[in-house]
């Protein structure tokens, strides 16, 4: 089985991708100097409490700060429309207190959600939406495999879970078998499952388990897929994004 190789920046491996506070890191969204450091996934997209040892990735402040109103855009926007979608559920008390404290944003998702006869409609600002998944797919694909390519724009499709078929669900949902191995050394080594022949010892099949963050709120997969590592997310179970970095 063939071995992937890292690609973990120019200085060092792990130089865009691990966070040390006496040591002089790489933000891994634009690859200047990394001020300071950044949880991912961010916890605009979790609920307290926090999952214990939340991974984080080194990023400047420009970066850090610069993702903040679109995060929280996507966020408030994602559980307005599921409690518009599903009338069982009901919107998230931090993001009421957040709609609260933010009128203009509150004004913005209220034009853009609506029921209507018993009908929901809506719009969204797409490139909001693309910038932060993109953003939370390259974290993820920098913390896991040490991935980082500033020069290439990644392919996204994502769509909501509402508007997908059982079949697209199930697809999505079914673990990637791979036929390429993590670098020794790479955090994704944690996840990886190989199934075997008990009697030959033979490898039968080598795949990687997904990461549940938060159950209901986030989860993730960071997965080879011939040349290219791709990063799967859903975010409240109701988006579903799919990111290809070549």
């Amino acid at each position: 089985m063939k071995q992937f190789k890292r690609m973990g920046g120019d200085d060092k491996l792990g130089h865009y991708t691990e966070w040390e506070r006496n040591s002089v890191n790489g933000c891994i969204y634009c690859g200047s100097r990394a001020d300071t450091r950044e949880h991912t996934p961010s916890k605009a997209f979790l609920t307290e409490p926090f999952p214990d040892n939340l991974p984080t990735v080194p990023a400047c402040f420009k970066c850090n700060n610069g993702f903040s109103f679109d995060e929280d855009y996507v966020a408030c926007y994602l559980d307005v429309l599921k409690s518009t979608v599903y009338s069982g559920y009901s919107i998230k008390g931090k993001v009421d207190e957040r709609l609260q404290k933010q009128p203009t944003l509150n004004a913005l998702i209220k034009k853009q959600i609506e029921l209507k006869n018993g009908k929901v409609k809506f719009h969204y600002d797409e490139s909001r939406f693309i910038k932060v998944l993109i953003k939370l797919a390259r974290s993820h694909a920098g913390y896991e495999f040490d991935y980082v390519n500033f020069d290439y724009e990644p392919d996204i499709w994502y769509d909501f879970r509402f508007r997908m078929s059982e079949e697209q669900i199930k697809e999505f949902n079914s673990i990637a078998v791979i036929d390429k191995m993590p670098d020794l050394g790479a955090r994704v080594y944690n996840r990886l499952c190989i199934v075997d022949d008990p009697e030959t010892g033979k490898i039968l099949q080598t795949f990687l388990e997904p990461v549940y963050v938060q159950e209901g709120e986030y989860r993730y997969n960071v997965y080879f897929d011939n040349e290219d590592i791709c990063v799967k997310i859903v975010i409240g179970e109701i988006l579903y994004c799919v990111v290809r970095f070549e």
